[in-house]
């Protein structure tokens, strides 16, 4: 697959959608450094979905600079030789995503067999979660992005 128009039926992509937890997000500041962030994601509808705190770096940078990239790399089955390079465009909603992304987040990594024992090992940290979300930190957010090219690289050594 190399730099094309995203498509989210290639079955390559799925894969490493499928096959990922965790999103690498690179934005760019208001005064145009670069930044990078591992988020958890879910797709859905031919979007990314990924939840943060209204005031994160990456909700500002997103503000103000919607084009972002994204890594993914298949962590999930253990590659090490590729990762999967999107490049599209971001929007910050300040609010929870659809109770349906919600649904896909928790399935993913809070109900999952592995998800719901990390879950129960931290329980004492949940604490940090909300207040994470508080509204000192500006509140719920998330970004939706839709990529819109992508290619498979050789991951760096």
């Amino acid at each position: 697959m190399g730099a094309c128009a995203f498509d989210a039926s290639d079955a390559r992509v799925r894969d490493f959608l499928d096959a990922s937890t965790v999103v690498e997000l690179a934005t760019v500041s208001p005064s145009g450094r670069p930044f990078v962030t591992p988020l958890w994601f879910v797709g859905d509808e031919g979007a990314l979905y990924v939840t943060t705190a209204a005031t994160s770096r990456a909700a500002r940078n997103v503000a103000t600079h919607p084009a972002v990239a994204m890594l993914l790399h298949g962590d999930r089955d253990r590659r090490r030789d590729r990762v999967l390079l999107l490049r599209g465009s971001a929007t910050v909603h300040h609010a929870f995503p659809s109770w349906r992304v919600l649904a896909k987040l928790a399935l993913k990594y809070h109900l999952s067999p592995r998800g719901a024992l990390s879950e129960l090992r931290h329980a004492a940290q949940w604490p940090l979660r909300l207040l994470y979300y508080a509204d000192a930190h500006g509140g719920p957010a998330h970004l939706r992005i839709v990529p819109t090219a992508g290619e498979i690289v050789p991951a760096s050594p």
